[in-house]
């Protein structure tokens, strides 16, 4: 009984000496591009994650400058028992451990934030580890356009690799389905091209495989002409959002889908200024401002503040960027149902109750958002790899539900994580007693206890799991990668 206690102390041991032995080594074989505690690049990294939660203190950061520095720091881990890895691109995720660790080496892929754009202008090459604004400032200088994330400040490597919701999505589909290749570092350290025609089954599985496969070190993008376009957010009153809900419900009716009108609709609480107001940010891919599948929304009164305008990605990516609360705990839930207005009016009502019980909590920040699920192929015919059915269209009828809470206080962080779960688990109860409940877990939004990966359905998990035993036989991105949504901890 002792024994089995000790075991974990045991355990974290080894792999607090493990790693730290890693650390040395890797300081030797990569100079310049490890950092320890107590040095300022160490520090200045830590406190450059999103979430406070996710400022944990690994026994070393390596910031690598190639994909061959990432092969050589996996192949150190893989080959050191105890050892541990962390994989960090953005550092956008809300998920404790999913890109840092107390423990073993935390990988920094933000050296690796490279742009270029072929010949032609239809294949934009960026690092794994660039933020979605280089992209877009890169890509505004030339006229072009690719489909990544409406947050600046996110990383392209968990977006693309986790599904992709874009300003184009209406159009396109997931971001990940617009990848053209991708260059990755498996468990092996070798490296290698995965795209429609080379490791075809890598590449498939890693669009929602997020890092059971690998490490992405560059993503071949496609891009294509775009000029300035219409968007930006609308700020709205209280008082607004029966109107607000009826015109949410209105365009997602089938038979007014606009493939270039993109919407996200949010209600929030701010408990510093007992403030409840609610916004759009709202964009159309043409340079069109009065769009009849948009006007409704423009027109709800009363008004707060309107920025909508005709500019580029980089602006609005930066504008909605500004908006995020930052400095503070928080936590992000998923799930996706059928719209409907009763549909939308029942999950506002949830998400009310909701923030008044935890409306005590210091700092308290909340906000509902409604989003669309975005086309099953893109205008390339690529394959969906998230359990969407063929032939569908959830574009026109599914909605994807995301609940984000922030909050000051540590001691706040278990009633907070409970509230959040508590807020998820009615939601589906009331969306499944209605019939309007959808098996998809978009895996971008997705909160540590839930199963994204499983909820792709039960023959793309079986191939995901095949591939991972294919390009991983050691099991390497499920033992010694621990952060992340795992596929042998999916039942099939």
């Amino acid at each position: 009984m002792f024994f089995r206690l000790l075991l974990p102390f045991l355990f974290l041991g080894l792999s607090i000496a493990s790693s730290s032995a890693v650390c040395l080594t890797l300081s030797k074989l990569l100079p310049g591009q490890v950092s320890f505690p107590n040095s300022t690049i160490y520090d200045n990294a830590v406190a450059s994650y999103f979430f406070v939660q996710e400022r944990l203190t690994p026994n070393c950061m390596v910031r690598p400058d190639s994909a061959r520095d990432v092969a050589v720091v996996i192949k150190q881990v893989e080959t050191t028992d105890g050892a541990i890895l962390s994989v960090r691109g953005g550092g956008h995720s809300a998920n404790v451990g999913f890109a840092n660790s107390n423990t073993g080496i935390t990988l920094d892929l933000r050296s690796l934030n490279h742009i270029s754009v072929n010949g032609e202008g239809n294949v934009t090459s960026v690092g794994g580890g660039a933020l979605w604004s280089e992209v877009y400032e890169y890509l505004d200088e030339r006229g072009l356009a690719v489909l990544g994330g409406r947050v600046g400040t996110v990383g392209v490597g968990g977006l693309l690799t986790g599904g992709g919701l874009s300003v184009f999505s209406p159009r396109l589909g997931f971001a990940s389905n617009n990848v053209a290749n991708m260059e990755v570092v498996l468990a092996s350290g070798d490296i290698v091209n995965a795209n429609a025609t080379s490791n075809a089954d890598l590449f498939a599985a890693l669009k929602a495989g997020q890092n059971n496969l690998g490490v992405v070190t560059r993503f071949d993008l496609l891009s294509f002409k775009q000029g300035l376009y219409w968007g930006g957010g609308i700020v709205y009153a209280e008082s607004a959002v029966s109107a607000q809900l009826a015109a949410f419900a209105e365009f997602k009716t089938p038979a007014n889908f606009d493939p270039d009108a993109e919407i996200e609709q949010s209600f929030l609480y701010y408990k510093a200024k007992e403030l409840r107001i609610s916004s759009n940010n709202m964009f159309y891919s043409k340079p069109i401002v009065n769009v009849s599948s948009l006007r409704r929304f423009a027109q709800i009164q009363p008004q707060i503040s309107n920025t909508m305008r005709i500019s580029n990605s980089s602006d609005f990516s930066k504008e909605m960027s500004e908006a995020q609360p930052a400095n503070l705990l928080g936590v992000w839930a998923t799930t996706t149902f059928k719209s409907s207005l009763a549909g939308l009016q029942d999950v506002y009502r949830l998400w009310n109750s909701s923030v008044t019980e935890l409306s005590s909590v210091d700092g308290l920040v909340s906000s509902l958002t409604f989003q669309a699920v975005p086309p099953v192929t893109g205008e390339d015919g690529s394959v969906d790899t998230f359990g969407l059915a063929p032939g569908t269209h959830p574009e026109k009828d599914l909605v994807i539900c995301l609940i984000a809470n922030w909050w000051s206080d540590t001691t706040d962080s278990a009633r907070m994580l409970n509230g959040t779960k508590e807020f998820i688990a009615a939601v589906e109860k009331n969306t499944e007693a209605k019939g309007a409940k959808v098996p998809f877990t978009y895996l971008n939004y997705a909160a540590s206890w839930q199963d994204p990966i499983q909820s792709i359905g039960e023959e793309q998990v079986k191939f995901v799991k095949k591939v991972a035993a294919k390009y991983d036989p050691n099991g390497v991105f499920q033992t010694k990668v621990p952060g992340g949504f795992k596929i042998t901890r999916v039942s099939s």
